[in-house]
């Protein structure tokens, strides 16, 4: 099988997306479970599928291998498009922006639809104590808080809500909806019988604020382990969690971030910038190794190279493209605050990320879509009380916001 992977092209690094070419190798090899909503994902931005209990009990061993997820790699391998993939990929490329399936692009080719598991991402909880702005209610119940107390927001062709599944496993307790469900119990049965796991990501919500994280750590104790934290909880917890882990070299942690100082606070609600350095510093010191993960958005898009001079070249940066909130791609920028940031990173064209983000920022965007920005922008900063003068007035003024 012979695939196009020949993404740079020109002076410049100009991109060069060849939408014939729909394969991922993601596909064959990655799994997110979201234990709490019985969701999984394949791959990470894919569009999720619910697990029938009763199908997996009698199919053991199948959990990474359901019907649905042997069709859409059977599509792939055909050169066809699933839906699944259209979520969080293929609907931007169309568009001339770089989706995770793009920017995570390699030369690696797996034609076997069966292809065995070698890391898994499970997500315990949505329990999360910050409303980042790119999140929803699926990832924290910070964010359902404020929906339940506020309303929806109102943004034409978008709805950020309580669907009635979210509802549904919110007001579970934690006890049930953790190790002790029959579904965790299974999804443990299934990790025991794909022999070939050697890696498992553990994310949320917060996974730190689940009870059951040092257990888990426990079961799984012979993989290699990296917890994904955004390191919004309280300092007697953290450093509870990260006393007992620094000595175990199976684990590393991967920290959710991509800004500094006020545009941090901003854009990860909840969170101090003062305490997310505290914390680096107390991990750093603990030995743990770090690696960010970086949500990149026109919010971002202000500070990013500012977080990128301060921690890129002593950790690892993984960047994903924001999905599913078309206004908050960081192509719906002013021309002016366009040109500002491709000035900025013109020096750093050696660098894969930023010769991508230069291709996002570069495509057009709608009126609509700038339009949903400022009113999503002023609702937020309202029902948090936050100041939006952190934002240049070129930005403001072309949003109606100043």
């Amino acid at each position: 099988m012979t695939l196009n992977d020949n993404l740079f092209l020109g002076v410049f690094g100009k991109i060069s997306i060849d939408m014939s070419d729909v394969y991922c190798s993601s596909k064959f090899k990655e799994l997110q479970v979201h234990v709490q909503s019985r969701l999984l994902y394949n791959c990470c931005t894919a569009w999720p599928e619910r697990i029938d209990l009763h199908w997996l009990e009698n199919n053991p061993g199948r959990l990474f291998y359901t019907p649905t997820m042997i069709a859409d790699r059977k599509l792939m391998l055909q050169g066809k498009k699933s839906k699944s993939c259209d979520y969080g990929c293929y609907q931007y490329e169309d568009q001339g922006l770089t989706s995770k399936r793009i920017s995570g692009k390699n030369n690696e080719v797996i034609s076997d639809v069966y292809n065995p598991l070698k890391s898994i991402t499970i997500s315990l909880s949505n329990d999360c104590n910050l409303t980042c702005a790119y999140c929803s209610s699926e990832w924290s119940t910070a964010w359902a808080k404020d929906i339940d107390k506020n309303g929806e927001y109102h943004i034409e062709k978008y709805k950020n809500k309580n669907d009635n599944w979210i509802k549904l496993y919110q007001k579970l307790k934690q006890k049930d909806r953790s190790n002790n469900s029959k579904f965790f119990k299974l999804l443990m049965k299934e990790i025991s019988l794909s022999l070939d796991i050697k890696s498992i990501a553990i994310m949320g919500g917060e996974p730190l604020l689940n009870n059951e994280l040092t257990g888990l750590l426990e079961i799984i104790k012979d993989k290699e382990i990296q917890i994904t934290s955004g390191l919004g909880v309280s300092i007697n917890r953290f450093k509870n969690i990260i006393d007992k882990i620094k000595d175990k070299n199976n684990i590393s942690l991967n920290i959710s971030a991509e800004t500094t100082n006020n545009f941090f606070e901003f854009i990860r609600y909840g969170l101090s910038w003062n305490d997310f350095l505290h914390k680096i510093d107390y991990i750093k010191k603990s030995g743990i190794t770090i690696k960010f993960l970086s949500t990149i958005s026109n919010l971002t898009s202000f500070d990013i190279v500012s977080f990128y001079n301060m921690f890129g070249n002593e950790h690892m940066i993984d960047h994903n493209p924001v999905t599913d909130r078309s206004f908050l791609q960081p192509n719906v920028l002013d021309d002016l605050s366009k040109k500002i940031l491709i000035d900025s990173i013109q020096d750093k064209m050696d660098n894969k990320f930023f010769v991508q983000l230069k291709q996002s920022i570069s495509q057009p965007y709608n009126d609509m879509e700038r339009q949903n920005l400022s009113k999503f922008l002023k609702e937020f900063s309202n029902r948090r009380q936050l100041k939006l003068d952190i934002f240049p007035n070129h930005f403001l003024k072309w949003l109606d916001l100043d």
